[in-house]
């Protein structure tokens, strides 16, 4: 028997629709051959700070940042009372329940085809202590019931993606180490909570230099070159995207005089 993990439950539908009539069962879909079940996304998030450096105050502090792990290690998603989420935990159990059956040899990785997707479905199965089971990747660029189905006919060893998954756990590191931190100082300095993170700081910049530059912003003449060439009885205007300032003008003009001059010869 084949389990199939999908990243999502959008996903194992797909698939089950490239593999035909299939029957549904209580977080899972079957039939004499396959086995189709998902996560919902990402089940697991990183440890925070006080599971590696506990803190018996209860709040952030500075005593114990920065925070460098040894080993990440990953927990069920926790919703915001900081409560493993019921709906997460069902259906991990689920999906290591189905692991670990034993009529079950070959587990196939359906992550979505990309970094993240290769370590969201790996967390779940290494969360699950499988073993002695074959391990298959579907690469699905594309979710069509024949693109599925050749898929499945074509599934190389897990092993072929360990350079995405690294891939996948230095930016899902990365981001930890820098957003946590940094957040959390910035946050303790300041008294306000301040996000930091690899993605939201240069958005943040762009923002705010793209406003600083309307601010400032002074009106002054510039120029562009446009021609004008008749097409089928129409006159048609062309303007040129770049753009030059006055003081350039003169050159500008000199310029295509001298290219126009030099096509006419």
């Amino acid at each position: 028997m084949i389990l199939i993990i999908a990243e999502k439950p959008s996903l194992a539908r797909n698939i089950a629709a490239g593999i035909g009539k299939m029957q549904r069962a209580d977080g899972f879909l079957y039939d004499e051959n396959y086995i189709i079940t998902w996560a919902f996304g990402h089940l697991f998030s990183l440890a925070d700070i006080e599971d590696y450096s506990p803190n018996s105050a209860g709040k952030w502090t500075l005593q114990n940042i920065p925070c460098f792990p040894e080993n990440f290690e990953f927990k069920l998603k926790r919703d915001k009372n900081g409560k493993v989420d019921a709906g997460v935990k069902k259906q991990f159990e689920t999906i290591k329940t189905l692991i670990n059956r034993d009529d079950v040899d070959t587990v196939v990785n359906a992550g979505d085809s990309d970094r993240e997707g290769e370590i969201i479905v790996r967390i779940c199965i290494n969360k699950a202590n499988c073993k002695n089971k074959a391990f298959k990747r579907l690469w699905l660029p594309d979710q069509t019931p024949q693109t599925v189905r050749s898929a499945l006919s074509d599934m190389k060893d897990e092993s072929q993606y360990d350079n995405l998954a690294n891939e996948g756990y230095a930016r899902t590191f990365l981001d930890w180490l820098y957003g946590v931190n940094l957040t959390r100082y910035a946050t303790l300095k300041t008294g306000t909570l301040l996000r930091v993170g690899r993605v939201i700081v240069p958005i943040v910049k762009a923002i705010y230099d793209r406003d600083m530059a309307i601010r400032n912003f002074k009106p002054d003449i510039y120029y562009a070159i446009t021609s004008k060439a008749e097409t089928k009885g129409e006159e048609i205007e062309l303007t040129s995207t770049k753009k030059f300032q006055k003081n350039d003008l003169k050159r500008r003009k000199s310029f295509a005089k001298h290219t126009t001059h030099k096509r006419q010869q």
